[in-house]
Protein backbone atom coordinates (compact mmCIF):
# COMPACT_ATOMS: atom_id res chain seq x y z
CA UNK A 1 0.00 0.00 0.00
CA UNK A 2 1.23 3.51 -0.87
CA UNK A 3 1.76 6.31 1.65
CA UNK A 4 -1.27 8.47 2.40
CA UNK A 5 -0.06 11.12 -0.06
CA UNK A 6 0.72 8.80 -2.95
CA UNK A 7 3.10 9.39 -5.85
CA UNK A 8 2.96 12.57 -7.93
CA UNK A 9 0.69 12.44 -10.98
CA UNK A 10 1.39 14.90 -13.78
CA UNK A 11 -1.76 16.19 -15.48
CA UNK A 12 -2.15 14.69 -18.95
CA UNK A 13 0.04 11.63 -18.32
CA UNK A 14 -1.41 8.37 -19.62
CA UNK A 15 -0.74 5.56 -17.15
CA UNK A 16 -0.74 1.84 -17.92
CA UNK A 17 -1.25 -1.07 -15.51
CA UNK A 18 0.79 -3.95 -16.97
CA UNK A 19 3.47 -5.44 -14.63
CA UNK A 20 5.95 -2.67 -15.54
CA UNK A 21 3.24 0.00 -15.93
CA UNK A 22 3.64 3.57 -14.78
CA UNK A 23 0.23 3.44 -13.09
CA UNK A 24 1.04 0.65 -10.64
CA UNK A 25 2.48 3.08 -8.09
CA UNK A 26 -1.04 4.59 -7.73
CA UNK A 27 -2.62 1.25 -6.72
CA UNK A 28 -3.31 1.70 -3.00
CA UNK A 29 -5.77 -1.06 -2.04
CA UNK A 30 -8.33 -3.41 -3.56
CA UNK A 31 -6.20 -4.46 -6.54
CA UNK A 32 -4.59 -7.75 -7.49
CA UNK A 33 -1.11 -8.03 -9.01
CA UNK A 34 -0.83 -6.54 -12.54
CA UNK A 35 -1.46 -9.11 -15.27
CA UNK A 36 1.11 -9.73 -18.05
CA UNK A 37 -1.72 -9.08 -20.56
CA UNK A 38 -1.55 -5.37 -19.70
CA UNK A 39 -4.15 -4.72 -17.00
CA UNK A 40 -4.86 -5.08 -13.27
CA UNK A 41 -8.02 -6.62 -11.75
CA UNK A 42 -9.89 -5.02 -8.89
CA UNK A 43 -10.18 -7.47 -6.00
CA UNK A 44 -13.04 -6.78 -3.62
CA UNK A 45 -15.92 -4.30 -3.35
CA UNK A 46 -13.65 -1.21 -3.40
CA UNK A 47 -10.48 -0.34 -5.29
CA UNK A 48 -8.45 2.76 -4.42
CA UNK A 49 -6.01 4.78 -6.51
CA UNK A 50 -4.07 7.30 -4.43
CA UNK A 51 -1.80 10.07 -5.75
CA UNK A 52 -0.62 13.64 -5.27
CA UNK A 53 -1.49 16.28 -7.84
CA UNK A 54 -1.23 20.04 -8.13
CA UNK A 55 -4.56 21.86 -8.25
CA UNK A 56 -5.38 22.19 -11.96
CA UNK A 57 -6.07 25.62 -13.47
CA UNK A 58 -9.46 24.41 -14.73
CA UNK A 59 -11.80 21.44 -14.50
CA UNK A 60 -10.49 18.11 -15.74
CA UNK A 61 -11.75 14.82 -17.13
CA UNK A 62 -10.60 11.41 -15.93
CA UNK A 63 -10.62 8.69 -18.58
CA UNK A 64 -10.25 5.03 -17.63
CA UNK A 65 -10.04 2.12 -20.03
CA UNK A 66 -11.69 -0.85 -18.31
CA UNK A 67 -13.31 -4.23 -18.86
CA UNK A 68 -15.86 -5.59 -16.37
CA UNK A 69 -15.84 -9.16 -15.09
CA UNK A 70 -18.92 -10.56 -16.86
CA UNK A 71 -20.24 -14.12 -16.94
CA UNK A 72 -23.25 -14.16 -19.30
CA UNK A 73 -26.41 -15.33 -17.59
CA UNK A 74 -24.78 -15.08 -14.14
CA UNK A 75 -23.05 -11.70 -13.89
CA UNK A 76 -24.47 -9.59 -16.72
CA UNK A 77 -23.51 -6.16 -15.38
CA UNK A 78 -20.96 -4.59 -13.06
CA UNK A 79 -22.17 -1.44 -11.33
CA UNK A 80 -19.38 1.10 -10.86
CA UNK A 81 -19.71 4.04 -8.51
CA UNK A 82 -16.79 6.49 -8.63
CA UNK A 83 -15.72 8.80 -5.80
CA UNK A 84 -13.00 11.43 -5.97
CA UNK A 85 -11.79 12.81 -2.63
CA UNK A 86 -14.99 11.47 -1.03
CA UNK A 87 -17.33 13.14 -3.55
CA UNK A 88 -19.44 10.94 -5.82
CA UNK A 89 -18.45 11.93 -9.35
CA UNK A 90 -19.72 9.09 -11.51
CA UNK A 91 -21.78 5.97 -11.97
CA UNK A 92 -21.81 3.42 -14.76
CA UNK A 93 -23.36 0.06 -15.47
CA UNK A 94 -20.66 -1.83 -17.31
CA UNK A 95 -21.57 -4.59 -19.70
CA UNK A 96 -19.37 -7.04 -21.57
CA UNK A 97 -16.24 -5.81 -23.35
CA UNK A 98 -13.42 -3.35 -23.06
CA UNK A 99 -14.68 0.23 -22.80
CA UNK A 100 -13.87 3.77 -21.74
CA UNK A 101 -15.34 5.41 -18.65
CA UNK A 102 -15.15 9.22 -18.58
CA UNK A 103 -15.65 11.23 -15.39
CA UNK A 104 -15.79 15.02 -15.03
CA UNK A 105 -13.78 16.37 -12.06
CA UNK A 106 -14.34 20.00 -11.00
CA UNK A 107 -11.06 21.72 -10.05
CA UNK A 108 -12.48 22.49 -6.58
CA UNK A 109 -12.14 18.80 -5.68
CA UNK A 110 -8.32 19.08 -5.92
CA UNK A 111 -7.77 21.53 -3.08
CA UNK A 112 -6.09 18.93 -0.82
CA UNK A 113 -3.26 18.10 -3.27
CA UNK A 114 -3.90 14.48 -2.34
CA UNK A 115 -6.23 12.65 -4.68
CA UNK A 116 -8.17 9.53 -3.76
CA UNK A 117 -10.01 7.89 -6.66
CA UNK A 118 -12.21 5.21 -5.13
CA UNK A 119 -14.08 2.70 -7.27
CA UNK A 120 -17.05 0.95 -5.63
CA UNK A 121 -17.83 -2.38 -7.31
CA UNK A 122 -20.68 -4.11 -5.44
CA UNK A 123 -21.20 -6.82 -8.08
CA UNK A 124 -17.69 -8.31 -8.07
CA UNK A 125 -17.61 -12.10 -7.97
CA UNK A 126 -15.04 -14.80 -7.48
CA UNK A 127 -14.48 -17.18 -10.42
CA UNK A 128 -14.06 -19.96 -7.81
CA UNK A 129 -17.48 -19.23 -6.30
CA UNK A 130 -18.97 -19.46 -9.79
CA UNK A 131 -17.25 -22.80 -10.51
CA UNK A 132 -15.15 -21.29 -13.32
CA UNK A 133 -11.66 -21.75 -11.85
CA UNK A 134 -9.74 -21.89 -8.58
CA UNK A 135 -9.33 -18.08 -8.63
CA UNK A 136 -10.62 -16.75 -5.27
CA UNK A 137 -10.25 -13.04 -6.13
CA UNK A 138 -13.48 -11.02 -6.13
CA UNK A 139 -13.22 -9.53 -9.62
CA UNK A 140 -15.09 -6.37 -10.60
CA UNK A 141 -13.17 -4.77 -13.42
CA UNK A 142 -9.85 -4.86 -15.22
CA UNK A 143 -8.10 -1.48 -15.52
CA UNK A 144 -5.86 -0.92 -18.56
CA UNK A 145 -5.19 2.79 -18.44
CA UNK A 146 -5.98 6.07 -16.73
CA UNK A 147 -5.53 9.66 -17.86
CA UNK A 148 -6.59 12.96 -16.29
CA UNK A 149 -6.64 15.89 -18.72
CA UNK A 150 -7.93 19.48 -18.74
CA UNK A 151 -11.44 19.93 -20.12
CA UNK A 152 -11.29 21.89 -23.36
Amino acid sequence: MQSRTGPLYRLGASLGFDPAGSGNKLLASGWSEPDPSGFVWSDGPEALLLFSIATPARDVACQMEVMPFIVPGVVDVQRLEIFFNHFRVGYAELREGRQTVDVYLPRELFMLRVAALNLHLPDGRSPADLGLSADRRRLGLALWSLQISPVT
